[in-house]
């Protein structure tokens, strides 16, 4: 029963993991988006964009006095957080709340993916790089070398960025194995 070695057994629980992570940010993020709903209430957000705003026109500002490809950095990474004016107001550009919030909420999700990641990774001792080690080791006697803590968190991170990215590190480390022949 070749198939259900420790390592294959261990790997696919990592992409379990990291998909039972993606499914639980949507269930958070669903919830979260019900209750804002409910309440209607866009002040917060509205004000986190006026301050956002506020601290962009500063950096602007700054970015006057320096060199024009200072000034054009800040303004292609200010152009992210615009959307086009209301009806009405010509060559008018605003910062939306909407767009503000929908930014924040996907920071702030992936940041919680990536620590319950992490910390399931160390719970599980999940650390692919020794888990691909183990599969290399038995077969060609090559080894990965990864201090154990590095590899553990690399893994945790990775299933916090959902299954794909597990699997294409798995696809990645595999294929290393394999050029090692």
């Amino acid at each position: 029963m070749e198939m259900m070695n420790t390592p294959i057994l261990l790997m696919a629980l990592a992409i379990v993991l990291s998909i039972g992570i993606e499914r639980l940010m949507e269930l958070m993020r669903a919830i979260e988006d019900h209750v804002e709903a409910r309440r209607g209430d866009m002040s917060i957000w509205q004000k986190k964009a006026e301050r956002l705003r506020d601290r962009i026109e500063l950096r602007l500002d700054l970015a006057k006095g320096g060199s024009p490809s200072a000034f054009q950095s800040v303004l292609s990474s200010v152009c992210q957080y615009l959307s086009p004016a209301p009806q009405g107001t010509p060559g008018l550009i605003a910062i939306s709340a909407d767009q503000v919030r929908s930014m924040s909420i996907r920071l702030r999700y992936k940041l919680i993916a990536v620590l319950l990641g992490v910390l399931f990774a160390w719970v599980f001792n999940l650390d692919l790089f020794a888990l691909v080690n183990m599969s290399i080791h038995e077969k060609d006697g090559y080894s990965i070398l990864l201090p154990y803590w590095l590899g553990t968190t690399v893994s945790g991170v990775a299933m916090g960025f959902g299954a794909g990215p597990v699997h294409k590190l798995i696809d990645a480390l595999e294929r290393a194995r394999l050029t090692r022949r």
